[in-house]
Order: structure tokens, then C-alpha cells, then sequence
């Protein structure tokens, strides 16, 4: 059985949208090869941080929600680090009581 994920994506605004589309794409992909399913994505756009990430003052936030095997989520976080254009992410499993209502 497949456990649900979800990560936030904090990209550089640099990259614009066209670059996030196809960082998007590019995690979508990794996934996908690693036995994963993308369920939903969502791109919060560009917003002001709280404190300066790396020099910049504002960044794009994606939230990717996708069910994948616990043995590759390793893998999927890895291809994350080593992405250009990627200053920080999270990745939460979500309770079993969050999945049923969402179903």
C-alpha cells in the first residue's frame, strides 16, 4: 500500500513560471518512475518571506500532494536537493484520517 505525501516547494522567483511548470513536470516525472502518483499540485505564486532565503526576499510556493511507496521517498527528496532553483521543501506524510475524508 501506497502512504499519501505531500511536499512544499519553495522556488526561486527568478525561474519565473515557465521554470516552475517544468520543475513541476520534472518532480511529476520522478515520481511517476518511482512507482508514485501525483494527485494534485498547487502553486501558491510568488509571496513575500518572512526572513531573506539565500538573499531573496520572495519565492514561489508549490504544493505537491502525491501517493508513493515509503521506500522512494528518499529518492524523490534527493532529486529535489540537487534541482536548481529549489531553496527549501518539506515533505509530510499525511494521517490516514486526513486521506479517507479527502477520498
Amino acid at each position: 500500500m501506497q502512504a499519501r505525501y505531500e511536499t512544499l516547494l519553495l522556488l526561486n522567483p527568478e525561474i519565473g513560471s515557465d521554470g516552475s511548470k517544468e520543475l513541476v513536470e520534472k518532480f511529476s516525472g520522478v515520481l511517476e518512475r518511482n512507482e508514485g502518483q501525483v494527485i494534485k499540485n498547487d502553486d501558491w505564486g510568488l509571496k513575500t518571506l518572512a526572513y531573506p532565503v539565500k538573499k531573496q526576499t520572495r519565492g514561489r510556493y508549490i504544493r505537491m500532494e502525491y501517493s508513493l511507496p515509503a521506500t522512494q521517498v528518499s529518492e524523490f527528496e534527493r532529486n529535489i536537493r540537487i534541482s536548481d532553483g529549489v531553496f527549501k521543501f518539506l515533505t509530510v506524510r499525511l494521517p490516514q484520517d486526513k486521506v479517507q475524508e479527502v477520498e
